[in-house]
């Protein structure tokens, strides 16, 4: 028993000393944080690829949703985000965040629960209610945590070096990404017809060893956030800093003042302006080409992962380059000309029919390869300059779920608008037209009007910031 007890305060102790009291304590503390980030969300994002995109849409059609059903489920993700304006207050309160963190990232492992649904007894309603409860908990957790992520990898990556550490994170997790997607790609065709749902829990499998790497890794970071202080400039930690929470939590605004703080802020509509702008082009267009490939263009998932592959050891090799080139030029400067490349992807994809799907197919890919070589690093440098520091994960809290739960009935009005147009079977003579080849010229619509506001406001702003 006296063993048991001192196994079990070893354990406490070393449980405490890991997720409070896991400050940066020199520059060699924070570099390795950087390294453990990276790791960390190079799994994250391997477990979004393969549990989205062609993995997730071929998923959702064997258990019975149709092509614009499944592209507004891949979206859902989006209206999950909705649940941050309800925790972000709570989440602001806690004082050290590592821990609601991994918390939250060890939910995705509904990600692996969702891919062994197949193997269950049960009819296809039901597997249809566990996919989407599954995949719907998994994105909540997800998006609840991801503020509180972000605001500790930008505190511990300072300013002027952003450009370069983002763009160097990036070239590693694309080069885990597409290399586990080209494997899984290779499963799921040597598994397609009756043995899919062997390649799906091979899918499965994958995730949940991702999801622990995931949540190690980030168990392993500090975390630079200061709890209260003593006289001695020391933190405070145990019973001592229940003395000082009431002091604190009076200190704390309502959740709509939280909200008319944000807007009232023209830094932060202009965030928000250009964000809902990005989730307009992507999300009209975006959801629906994976199925689009699959079934209407008709082709396997090996070539599809095979060009993918390809394609992003193009943007791993210029990614280092700009992020360079972002932080000379500024982020909102190189944005504007990545988006460019994004644009181009879809003009391609609006092109690509079953004649000449591969030559259209690789030639959007290649282009959505050179645009995503910033544009994802883009955005988000672009709102951590407009957003206020001391209110960050707030005000990024604010910014993703109004902008995540837009970006989802955009991709809703879509899929009904996909439906519509499917079943209208829009044709010219002497050729079929298809309902993704209007969605994708949509989007490039909208996302010429991002790059005018980049490129007509933001990037005026960003020259104030930095002069």
């Amino acid at each position: 028993m006296e063993r048991l007890m001192l196994d079990m305060h070893w354990f406490l102790g070393r449980f405490r000393r890991t997720f409070f009291m896991a400050l940066p304590e020199n520059e060699a503390d924070y570099e390795k944080s950087r390294r453990r980030y990276i790791v960390g969300d190079a799994a994250a994002q391997t477990i979004v690829q393969l549990a989205g995109g062609t993995f997730l849409v071929s998923l959702m059609l064997s258990v019975g949703f149709s092509d614009a059903q499944a592209g507004v489920l891949t979206s859902v993700g989006c209206l999950a985000a909705l649940f941050q304006l309800f925790t972000m207050r709570m989440v602001n309160h806690l004082t050290k965040r590592k821990l609601f963190i991994c918390l939250m990232t060890v939910q995705k492992l509904y990600l692996a629960f969702i891919f062994f649904i197949p193997l269950l007894p049960v009819p296809d309603s039901a597997r249809q209610l566990l996919l989407i409860t599954g995949y719907f908990i998994a994105q909540v957790c997800a998006q609840i945590g991801t503020p509180a992520t972000q605001d500790w990898i930008a505190s511990l990556v300072p300013a002027r070096l952003r450009g370069n550490y983002f763009s160097r994170k990036d070239a590693v997790c694309v080069f885990v990404t597409v290399t586990m997607m080209l494997l899984s790609g290779i499963v799921m065709d040597a598994t397609a017809g009756e043995r899919q749902s062997t390649g799906f829990t091979l899918n499965g499998s994958i995730i949940l060893i991702l999801v622990l790497l995931n949540a190690w890794a980030f168990s392993c970071m500090k975390e630079p956030r200061l709890g209260e202080m003593n006289a001695d400039g020391k933190e405070i930690h145990g019973k001592l800093r229940h003395k000082y929470m009431q002091k604190q939590s009076a200190h704390n605004g309502s959740f709509l003042l939280e909200m008319r703080d944000a807007f009232g802020k023209a830094d932060f509509r202009m965030a928000f302006t250009l964000t809902l702008l990005w989730q307009t082009a992507f999300y009209c267009a975006a959801p629906f080409n994976s199925s689009y490939q699959l079934e209407e263009l008709g082709m396997p998932f090996t070539f599809i992962m095979v060009i993918g592959f390809l394609c992003n050891m193009l943007r791993i090799a210029i990614t280092p380059l700009m992020g360079k080139l972002g932080d000379k030029h500024g982020m909102a400067f190189l944005y504007k000309y990545s988006l460019v490349g994004i644009l181009l992807y879809f003009i391609f994809f609006a092109l690509a029919v079953p004649s000449n799907a591969y030559p259209m197919v690789i030639l959007g890919t290649v282009f959505s390869a050179l645009g995503w070589s910033f544009a994802g690093i883009g955005l988000f440098g672009v709102q951590l300059e407009l957003l206020e520091e001391g209110k960050r994960d707030i005000h990024l809290s604010i910014l993703l779920a109004l902008s995540g739960v837009y970006g989802f009935l955009v991709s809703f009005a879509s899929g009904f608008l996909l439906d519509f147009l499917q079943k209208t079977l829009i044709s010219r003579p002497g050729q079929r037209l298809y309902a993704q080849q209007f969605t994708n010229l949509l989007g490039a619509g909208f996302l010429l009007l991002t790059i005018v506001y980049l490129k007509c406001k933001v990037q005026k702003r960003e020259r104030q910031i930095t002069s």
